[in-house]
């Protein structure tokens, strides 16, 4: 496969400009490739905060919701919170589910098996009318269920939809509807998991009953929860996810509920400093497993346990689903790989199979699109029906071209890369047909693109370097870790790894300097690796402190021979306008001092004497720049975000003395850049 390399020219004038900030070379080239070119944005990229998180009032529908939910809450009546099975909806399901039950509600809760499918089913709506539930709340799912809506009305059943899948063109007849792709939701943020909507409604539960509380719990208490299906669902790691993802991690670290400390413990990482990759490599399969194989009971059973024993011994159990599930997935992955070398390659990949686990094809469909780099359609078959998973690649939306097939399914929905469907096992050889048809007309590059954000010299690889780019953490999705590409290396060494020889070892050497690589599921390759002396890599960094020292390592993402002419691999994109960008760099901003940092510290800690927590109001007229030290403060430790989009709750942290040069924002924002 003919990989493409893609690279812009390094902007110069633009790195000795910002050269000031204190910044190598590297990071600010990095940064403003990827669009942070202003004081500004590079600030809010590296320093996301709480206090920059969007009102959930902003939804058009939430203030409906709240009123219908207080209704309920007065008049005691009976609330089913209706989830997903994938670890995006149990973990939204487990957060609804703790906060109703925190404020008093009285609620149920289910999540649908696999054998019982995906989103509101009618059955479901029958087994509420049996239990008198009077309102559900779903969880992740909800927006398609048009019909389903309307039975639940006509048994005197609301319903308040929280998702964040792909609207249909109709729209369910709900008391209230927060999605954030629906049209017109006054949501400015498109992005959130199943989990961040269904948090933003506890942001607004919080903002109305938080007087009522007999205690300090806030939505903060929350926040870790948010983050596993954050990560786990792989939104991407931008705006209001990132900040969710970067400080949920923290809470994490010292979660307080014994579920999901309990399977911290059985994956290795409590007492650790967590990471975003650790948690969707390591903590979600597990969560995801269970729906995956069984029943996603057992991963809910264990986020809402407040027994820390038992919640270990679910722990163990879930482990045990993950390894099952990652037999059967390798088994199938390859069964599909065998069948695709003996034939000639589809544009588009549709397979399906009776054996085939169907909790385990969605995964074993990213797999296959990783490798292939093409679009996957996988189904399993059961009787005379089918349930089947699709991912896409860049330019080629699943949804759009399931929408085409529409007539051909007996239902589908999910997101433009990754979705569902079912459909009667008569109609797969006619979607098989029609979709690679369809692929025809695309003009789709089906090579891997990578996107490098930076050339590094030999020397320049070092820790230091590896600590000023994981600045920029928390990586995934939408901000993937920055992926660097350095030339000439001579391999020293070379084997494989892992219980079967998946992955491949590699300890590269230049100057009498070594570096140890690591390329994950390319085991294959060790023989066409033995014939290369010197490399050209892309990879990125991080650190191995195994054997008790901190060391620089490489993860390979791909490879080329450096003897083998380049041409036309790597694409140059050319400069931004010199005029343009200096305009941006050049921006104006509120220089801070020291004395008003003082100051302010001051009166927040006068506010805070007699109380825990304090409500804060900004001045209309300095709420900006107020906002602009709280984040100092934050970033400091000085002061903990308790709650509320504004006012803001806040809590003064015990903290003898600390250095303001600590705090990156006060660094960069206490000089004059121009």
């Amino acid at each position: 496969m003919n990989n493409l390399w893609i690279l812009s020219q390094k902007r110069q004038q633009e790195i000795n400009n910002l050269q000031k900030l204190g910044f190598s070379p590297i990071m600010i080239d990095i940064l403003f490739r990827r669009g942070y070119t202003s004081i500004t944005s590079i600030l809010e990229y590296l320093q996301p905060s709480l206090f920059e998180l969007h009102s959930p009032f902003l939804f058009k529908d939430m203030e409906k919701v709240i009123q219908r939910l207080a209704r309920a809450h007065k008049q005691k009546e009976r609330i089913l919170v209706y989830g997903d099975y994938d670890a995006d909806g149990v973990t939204g399901t487990a957060l609804l589910f703790k906060v109703f039950k925190k404020l008093g509600f009285n609620v149920v809760v289910h999540i649908p098996s696999r054998e019982e499918g995906y989103g509101l089913h009618v059955e479901i709506i029958k087994k509420a009318i049996e239990s008198k539930v009077t309102l559900i709340v779903t969880v992740d799912c909800g927006i398609t269920a048009v019909k389903e809506t309307e039975l639940a009305a006509s048994e005197g059943i609301d319903i308040i939809i929280t998702d964040h899948h792909e609207p249909l063109e109709e729209l369910p007849a709900a008391v209230g509807i927060l999605n954030p792709k629906v049209n017109n939701s006054g949501y400015p943020y498109e992005y959130l998991a199943g989990v961040g909507v269904a948090y933003k409604l506890v942001q607004a539960l919080f903002s109305h009953f938080r007087d009522s509380l007999a205690d300090s719990t806030s939505e903060l208490d929350y926040l870790d929860l948010v983050a596993l299906g954050t990560i786990a669902d792989i939104v991407p790691l931008t705006g209001e996810n990132r900040i969710i993802v970067k400080f949920g991690l923290q809470k994490m670290e010292r979660t307080s509920h014994d579920g999901l400390r309990a399977l911290l413990e059985e994956c290795g990482l409590w007492g650790k400093k967590l990471k975003a990759g650790q948690i969707s490599f390591i903590v979600a399969p597990r969560i995801n497993a269970a729906g995956r194989m069984d029943t996603a009971q057992m991963a809910l059973n264990l986020l809402l346990e407040e027994d820390f024993e038992d919640a270990q011994s679910i722990a163990k159990d879930l482990s045990k689903e993950n390894y099952l599930r990652q037999t059967v997935e390798k088994e199938i992955f390859n069964e599909i790989q065998k069948q695709l070398e003996s034939d000639k390659l589809p544009k588009v990949i549709v397979l399906s199979s009776a054996t085939w686990h169907h909790g385990v094809i969605g995964i074993v469909a990213s797999r296959l699109v990783e490798r292939y780099h093409r679009p996957v359609f996988l189904i399993s078959e059961d009787g005379e029906t089918a349930k089947g998973s699709a991912r896409g690649i860049p330019g080629y939306n699943v949804i759009k071209e399931l929408d085409q097939q529409a007539h051909l399914l007996d239902k589908y929905g999910g997101h433009k890369q990754a979705a569902g469907f079912s459909l009667s096992v008569k109609n797969i050889e006619s979607l098989r047909t029609e979709l690679n048809e369809t692929m025809q007309t695309k003009n789709l590059l089906l090579s891997v693109e990578y996107n490098v954000d930076s050339t590094v010299s030999w020397n320049e690889l070092n820790i230091e370097l590896l600590k000023e780019l994981e600045l920029m953490s928390p990586f995934g999705a939408g901000n993937p870790a920055p992926m660097l590409m350095t030339s000439g290396l001579k391999i020293c060494k070379i084997f494989t790894i892992g219980k079967e020889g998946d992955h491949l070892k590699l300890i590269l050497e230049e100057k009498q300097k070594t570096l140890e690589a690591l390329a994950f599921k390319r085991g294959h390759e060790l023989e066409q690796l033995k014939n290369i002396h010197n490399l050209d890599i892309i990879y990125y960094l991080e650190s191995n402190s195994f054997t008790g020292e901190e060391r620089l390592q490489a993860i390979i993402k791909d490879y080329r021979d450096s003897i083998i002419d380049s041409s036309g691999e790597i694409a140059c994109a050319g400069e931004e306008n010199e005029e343009e960008s200096n305009r941006q760099v050049n921006e104006k901003y509120a220089i801070l001092s020291r004395e008003i940092l003082v100051d302010f510290y001051k009166r927040l800690k006068e506010m805070a004497r007699d109380t825990d927590c304090f409500c804060w109001q900004p001045d209309e007229n300095l709420e900006d720049s107020e906002i602009s030290l709280l984040k100092v403060f934050e970033e400091l430790g000085l002061i903990t975000w308790v709650g509320g989009t504004g006012p803001f709750y806040l809590k003064v942290n015990k903290i003898n003395k600390t250095d303001l040069n600590h705090s990156l924002r006060y660094r960069l924002l206490s000089r004059d850049i121009d």
